[in-house]
């Protein structure tokens, strides 16, 4: 009878210790994690900005040109942006004649970029919107397209190289 007491005294010892949960303990601690963000955007020209127009025959003044500009500049901004365009001066006088800066047309080849809205702008001393509403980015190569659509406006000017300087500019709302 001892033995069957002992027997079932370890068989209870056994199954009590197999029933018994271990409590572990746990202890936790909290860390923040802040984001500081500010406003970005910027513009970077490609490798070869300048646009050169040569008028050298009779049938360079008979139809309209282009000059293409690939990857002309990059944006790169946190938030919707527009970008606009202008001449810094007029272009320069050479004998008395200084050819019109809106003979000079500008716009975003939009086959290449989506999410924006694109507009021509006639070249002047103010800030013409070329594209507005753009998606944030962080990094979208623009395309440019250069145009004198008629060389009416180029007639009666002295020979010569006319230059001014067109600025672009990125601004976000």
């Amino acid at each position: 009878m001892t033995k069957k007491i002992l027997t079932f005294g370890a068989l209870l010892a056994a199954l009590t210790f197999a029933n018994t949960k271990a409590n572990a303990q746990a202890v936790s601690g909290t860390v923040a994690v802040n984001l500081i963000l500010s406003d970005a955007f910027s513009i970077v020209l490609g490798p070869t900005p300048d646009v050169t127009f040569t008028y050298a025959s009779a049938a360079d003044y008979a139809g309209s040109k282009t000059v293409a500009k690939t990857n002309h500049f990059t944006v790169v901004s946190n938030k919707p942006y527009s970008v606009a365009v202008k001449a810094n001066t007029v272009f320069n006088t050479i004998s008395t004649t200084t050819p019109p800066l809106s003979a000079v047309q500008i716009s975003v080849d939009a086959s290449t970029i989506t999410g924006a809205t694109y507009t021509t702008a006639a070249l002047s001393t103010t800030n013409q919107t070329i594209a507005s509403a753009a998606s944030p980015t962080i990094g979208t190569a623009y395309n440019i397209n250069y145009a004198i659509p008629t060389a009416a406006p180029l007639l009666a000017m002295s020979a010569g190289t006319y230059t001014t300087n067109v600025v672009y500019t990125v601004t976000q709302p």
